[in-house]
């Protein structure tokens, strides 16, 4: 019988659902945005995407606490009520705060003109998509049960693709429509969770539980959290102040822009959250026992492992970029291709940011990595200010770069400020500060894949390639193309094996198994037409 519980099984589970998921929901996001043209859906991510900021404002890094604490050790049922007494807290303050409190001047100049009912709506839709489906993620991957969580994630991406695509063919999609859809199927998930995930601990871990009292349980999450309430106000002001300026100084278009090259970028980022939540809890629970030697093998392996998955995915997309908007958005965003060129380039940093950010929270080295991300954010609030002021008629002139000057802002920030945390990390664990296979690994794997475009070019012309007719014209070379970047990727492994983290004897055992795979494939064809 299949050991669900083991984290080999759990990884191994966690990434096919995580990457099925991904491009479930990446595809859901590319229907949407061709249903709605890009300033609509510029619309739709610039009020979701500002509930996603004022998420980590409300949050304070409770969360983080929440899912750090149930991974150390067996809670009582207690625990799980307080924090979602908390969550309930968060949910009426906030709708209470849209509905009755503000101003309409302020609910204006904050959402720049959009409806209270619509911004209600988008309230709702973010908080049961965000807060209440990681809740129930972390709860069942702390509890060892990823293989359910990832079941949950599928049935509701499929669900949601399907009544997207029917809604697309019937040309009823719009803003309000995704975000009822949004609201209801989270609300569905979260009752389902209640039976699917609930089950009785046995006797053993019952004896384990220790039990706390409210005060002892805030006070708990108080010494944890108290470092991250700076935190959690700078990340809302550099996240709701990047999108705010880039609607109001660019434009709801530009805002689309911008937006859905960001979605096509998290498609390199599915092996890291894939990972994310596991690595956590194996770095929590190998600090609480003071396992020095695994929490090194860890972050050593992962971050190299992750970084350079990501650079290969971005490596082969990056030369494609104009190709890929044509094809899968149409004209009215071919545009945005610039961008999307750009924005390939932050997966494979944002990878080592998240593992880095993972590494401080789960040994609760927060006061350190609040200190070091304010900063950063900081510096960050007038650059960007800079990269999307308009060049004339502003009270200090920028550049207007619009979705472009976001799009490079966010790369180099995101290069400069994982490695200061990488630096701080190999000074807090005496480690050599590890940067080399960043410039040497990413570089080369981003040359392989101009390269490998450039050879299939000599044969084929990428040129006027439009519609639906397009994706099949265009498989072809693109497959010859990743063949030759594949080929060229494995050589590049084998010379250097040391910037993916890796062995070479344990390249030569994938080699392996691919061989036999490949050889039982072809044995299978042959009896079978015999």
């Amino acid at each position: 019988m299949l050991d669900t519980t083991s984290v080999k099984h759990r990884f191994l589970a966690s990434v096919a659902g995580n990457i099925l998921r991904g491009i479930i929901n990446f595809a859901g996001g590319l229907l949407v945005a061709r249903g709605l043209s890009p300033s609509y859906y510029g619309d739709l991510m610039f009020l979701s995407g500002s509930f996603i900021a004022i998420r980590s404002l409300m949050d304070m890094g409770t969360s983080s606490a929440f899912y750090t604490f149930i991974s150390q050790r067996a809670r009582d049922r207690k625990f799980y009520l307080y924090y979602y007494g908390w969550l309930l807290l968060q949910f009426v303050f906030t709708s209470l705060l849209i509905t009755a409190i503000m101003p309409q001047t302020i609910i204006d100049r904050i959402w720049l003109g959009h409806s209270r009912g619509i911004i209600l709506l988008a309230f709702l839709a973010t908080f049961l998509q965000q807060q209440v489906w990681q809740a129930i993620g972390q709860v069942g991957d702390a509890s060892r049960k990823t293989v359910r969580v990832q079941i949950m994630g599928l049935v509701v991406a499929i669900a949601h693709i399907l009544i997207i695509a029917i809604l697309l063919s019937f040309k009823m999609l719009s803003i309000s429509i995704v975000f009822w859809l949004f609201t209801v199927e989270y609300f569905l998930v979260m009752v389902w969770s209640i039976w699917f995930l609930g089950e009785k601990r046995n006797p053993v871990e019952e004896q384990e539980v220790v039990s706390l009292s409210l005060r002892r349980t805030a006070n708990e999450y108080w010494v944890y959290c108290r470092p991250l309430v700076f935190l959690s106000i700078g990340a809302f002001v550099g996240a709701f102040a990047d999108r705010w300026m880039l609607q109001h100084f660019a434009g709801a278009s530009q805002q689309g822009f911008y937006q859905i090259s960001n979605q096509f970028a998290a498609v390199s980022l599915l092996a890291t959250t894939s990972i994310l939540r596991i690595f956590w809890k194996e770095i929590a629970e190998a600090s609480a026992l003071n396992n020095d030697a695994r929490v090194a093998y860890l972050y050593r392996k992962v971050t190299r492992s992750l970084v350079m998955f990501s650079a290969i995915l971005s490596g082969f997309l990056i030369p494609w970029s104009e190709q890929i908007v044509s094809l899968t958005l149409g004209k009215a965003y071919i545009v945005a291709w610039p961008v999307l060129a750009i924005m390939f380039l932050y997966p494979i940093h944002q990878s080592l940011g998240q593992i880095i950010g993972t590494m401080f929270l789960a040994k609760e080295q927060t006061r350190t990595y609040t200190l070091m991300t304010v900063i950063i954010m900081l510096v960050s609030l007038p650059v960007s200010y800079f990269v999307q002021a308009p060049t004339s008629g502003a009270l200090i002139p920028g550049l207007g770069l619009g979705a472009t000057g976001m799009g490079l802002k966010m790369v180099v920030f995101n290069i400069f400020s994982v490695n200061i945390g990488a630096w701080i990390i190999a000074r807090r664990h005496n480690w050599k500060f590890d940067w080399s296979y960043q410039v040497i690994g990413v570089s080369l794997v981003i040359g392989l894949g101009y390269l490998a475009k450039f050879v299939v070019g000599l044969h084929w012309n990428f040129n006027n390639i439009t519609g639906y007719t397009g994706i099949i014209r265009l498989s072809a070379p693109m497959l010859f193309t990743g063949v030759i970047y594949l080929s060229a990727i494995t050589g590049l492994l084998w010379l250097m094996p040391w910037i993916a983290g890796m062995e070479r004897e344990q390249i030569k055992a994938m080699l392996t198994r691919i061989k036999a795979l490949f050889g039982g494939f072809l044995k299978l064809k042959v009896l079978r037409e015999r």
